[in-house]
Formats: C-alpha cells, structure tokens, sequence
C-alpha cells in the first residue's frame, strides 16, 4: 500500500487508538469491580475447544464468573504470553470460573487454528473457549461491550497485524463487566480472586 492511502489508513488507526484511549480513561476512573463497568451486549459466535467446536453465545455463560481477553494466533507480540498467562490461571482461579479468547483476526483465525492454539496451551476443554466473530460483530463486542481498542493494518508484518488490548476482563454471570486486570501482573490472579471473593459476598 502507497502515497495516500498508506497515510489515510495510519490516521484511522491513530484516530481508533485515540477513540479506545479516551474510553478506557472513562472506564479506569471506576471506583471499584464492586461497580458494574458496563454489560457485554449477546453475541452467538463460531467457537472452538481443544477437544472440538461448540459454538458460544452469550447465554450458554449466564450464571457463571468468566474471564475474556483478545488474541489473534499469529501473534508474535503479547498473545502467547496472554495465553500462557490464562493457562496458568485455569489452576488458580476457582474451577466454576470460565475463559472466553475472542480472536481479533477472523479473516486468519479459522476454528481449526483457534482449535491448534487452545492445544498448544493446554486449555481445558470445559472451561474454556476460543470465539470467531466476523468483523462487524467482532467491533461491537470489543468497542461497545468491553470498551477495548483495536485497529488492524494490513500492511504490517503478519504478527503485528492487529493491535489490541491486553486487559483480562472480569464478566458476571449476568454479563455485567466487573473488572480489568493487566494481563501481565505479576499478581493477576490474586487480584482477580480478590475481586471474585468481593463479588461473591455481595451478590
């Protein structure tokens, strides 16, 4: 890609970095995951396990605690250590606790690579799902549900294609957002079960 269109596509994604910077300013000013930080709006998606598919909407997750993050299989930045991260809190966090990885590439993220990727992390077939949503359903669940920035440039190297959040996301079982915990704290898991013991004593 050149001349102008090179440049008209840079300032769109400066302008989608700006947009999801401002939002996520809004939702940090939050008191507390004891708040409700927004609802994720229902969504029945492709989805896969590393046993096999099952498609996934929002209600099949109605009652449980789950946590949901954004990863692409061709990263070659933050998603392997997301990934491995969420692998290790499968063994943390209590065991009713779900995962949803939503893939931010659908145009490359078939189910069978999202299927090769839950196996390489050793995810547990009844915990946790990896979701494909076509681009316009994608943009709404991460915008308008989770509040998360996200832009693709197609003429970056294939593992930087996408640019995307790295906040693990609490949700409720009533898809209530109660939380955004940095994917790469040391602590993340005891901040998340701090968060789940709160929640549980007021619900």
């Amino acid at each position: 890609m050149k001349g102008p269109a090179r440049w008209i596509l840079l300032a769109l994604g400066v302008a989608t970095l700006a947009f999801g910077s401002l939002i996520w300013r809004s939702v940090s000013r939050a008191k507390s995951t004891d708040e409700p930080l927004g609802t994720v709006p229902d969504f029945s998606l492709a989805a896969t396990t590393a046993d096999g598919d099952r498609p996934l909407s929002r209600a099949d997750l109605a009652g449980r605690f789950w946590i949901a993050n954004f990863i692409f299989t061709r990263c070659s930045g933050p998603c392997p250590i997301m990934t491995g991260k969420l692998s290790m809190l499968q063994s943390v966090l209590p065991p009713d606790v779900l995962f949803v990885s939503f893939s931010v590439d659908p145009d490359r993220d078939d189910l069978d690579s999202l299927r090769h990727y839950a196996r390489q992390f050793d995810a547990d077939p009844k915990r946790w799902r990896f979701a494909r949503a076509e681009k316009g359903d994608l943009y709404r669940i991460a915008y308008e549900g989770f509040r998360l920035p996200m832009v693709e440039d197609p003429a970056a190297p294939s593992g930087y294609r996408v640019t995307h959040s790295t906040k693990f996301v609490l949700v409720d079982g009533e898809g209530r957002i109660r939380g955004y915990f940095d994917s790469d704290a040391a602590d993340v898991g005891e901040r998340i079960n701090a968060a789940l013991g709160r929640l549980r004593r007021s619900l």
